[in-house]
């Protein structure tokens, strides 16, 4: 398999794009050519484990043997997910189903990425005697689900930046109270776009980059998206023989990496009807896909803090799309936003998204009523990001598609917000009082690149 960046320049393999996280160029790697895995062609009763090898195998290709791939695969999930499976599903009707995606270690859908993208790093540095050093912003989950990943590593260490007072204590915790010497957590000053735009800076100076072996774990890094494509094959095998030939996938969407994984599933083949992009107040995307316009506004601090992001990283893959994969025409759409803060794309381009995405935005409010109406009537539990996917895919729901709402997150990581809205307290968070009692790790410091490179430049001396 051979990548481009969405600005242009080429990649020669998969190790290339996995240790490079961004393109020296600024653009994102994708594909150059998108693998065909047609639903007919595998077996329903497939394990998770099985099918990852199957969907990740065409886009490693050779650099990792089947059977060592098969072996990572392995080593990274059976113990790691409280259930065999990985995913779980929760029925609440008819044609609406939960895809329960936070049974790894922290309680999150990133957990499937972070526990296998780490040992494939793992796999390479080992190989050649090397070490590395990952950077990644996180808006609560991602770094959590990282720094567990990272903690059992000897060849890498990571640089987490978190912005201050917008993620939940339970989340800050998560991260904080690990203390191995190879996990440096960062308290930024400012919003998750803030911590993201410096991880982007450090990654754009190759000099400082290479000199100190840096390289990315959010979603800009490929690896990322491919590994959560997965879950969307899975539930669609899982799913689909109860009479429902497509479906819909609902998304809580913040760095629209997670939904543009079921962009990715959809070209190698997977009949998804349709994507729904569920958003809160921070709407960036849904009013692109209703308007065509891109324009970032100040970043809303709300409940479901995981998507309280204006500049989704990830849209810049669906760009390279729907401008017919021209580098040179995302480079200047890209710059376009750097200098103007917008940018706009024709009826027909976004026709061309809109028979694939489709929108919803929900506020606070109507957060807290979801939750309280889906707990008096299931005694299910939803967490504030899932309650907006709930309330975006209702927006398009009918009796012809089986609907699929993606969990992205545990409702005991926002036991606060979830029993608030409930009226009732529900002891969500005990068995966890060791990361209340536990004493927290982590550096305070100004939204500025220069701290955060210092942190790195005295960390390796």
């Amino acid at each position: 398999m051979k990548y481009l960046s969405t600005r242009g320049s080429k990649a020669n393999s998969f190790k290339e794009i996995l240790f490079s996280g961004i393109a020296e160029d600024g653009g994102l790697f994708v594909p150059e050519k998108w693998p065909s895995i047609g639903i007919n062609d595998i077996d329903s009763n497939i394990s998770y484990m099985d099918l990852a090898l199957k969907i990740l195998s065409p886009f490693i290709g050779s650099e990792i043997s089947t059977d060592n791939l098969k072996k990572i695969i392995l080593d990274a999930y059976q113990d790691s997910f409280s259930v065999n499976d990985l995913v779980s599903f929760k029925k609440l009707n008819k044609n609406e189903v939960i895809v329960e995606l936070f049974n790894g270690p922290t309680l999150a859908f990133k957990d499937f990425a972070m526990q296998l993208l780490i040992p494939i790093f793992d796999y390479f540095l080992i190989q050649e005697n090397k070490k590395i050093n990952l950077i990644v912003a996180t808006s609560g989950d991602t770094g959590a689900a990282a720094i567990n990943a990272v903690k059992k590593s000897k060849n890498i260490s990571i640089y987490c930046l978190f912005p201050k007072d917008r993620i939940s204590n339970f989340q800050r915790r998560q991260m904080s109270t690990v203390n191995e010497h190879n996990i440096n957590l960062c308290e930024i000053d400012g919003t998750f776009d803030d911590c993201q735009k410096i991880v982007k800076s450090i990654l754009n100076d190759q000099e400082f980059s290479k000199k100190f072996s840096i390289s990315a774990v959010n979603s800009i890094n490929w690896t990322r998206i491919m590994i959560q494509s997965v879950y969307y094959y899975f539930s669609f095998l899982k799913l689909a023989n109860d009479g429902f030939n497509k479906i819909n996938f609902s998304v809580p969407t913040g760095n629209f990496g997670d939904v543009y994984a079921g962009f990715v599933a959809y070209k190698m083949g997977l009949p998804i009807n349709k994507l729904i992009v569920a958003t809160n107040e921070n709407d960036i995307l849904h009013r692109f896909f209703n308007t065509g316009e891109y324009k970032i506004n100040n970043v809303s601090k709300t409940s479901s803090p995981s998507m309280d992001i204006q500049v989704a990283s990830n849209f810049e893959r669906l760009l390279f799309e729907l401008l017919g994969r021209s580098g040179n025409s995302t480079k200047d759409k890209m710059n376009d936003l750097d200098k103007n803060g917008a940018i706009n794309i024709n009826k027909e381009e976004l026709k061309i998204a809109n028979e694939i995405f489709l929108s919803g935005k929900t506020e606070m409010d109507v957060v807290n009523t979801i939750i309280n109406q889906v707990f008096n009537s299931s005694k299910y539990l939803l967490d504030p990001h899932t309650a907006v996917g709930l309330n975006a895919s209702r927006k398009y729901n009918d009796s012809s598609h089986l609907n699929c709402i993606l969990a992205t997150a545990s409702p005991i990581k926002f036991s606060e917000t979830v029993e608030r809205a409930v009226d009732e307290s529900l002891t969500l968070l005990k068995g966890y009082d060791y990361l209340f009692q536990s004493k927290e790790k982590y550096v305070e410091l100004n939204n500025n690149v220069n701290e955060v490179k210092d942190q790195i430049s005295n960390k390796n001396l």
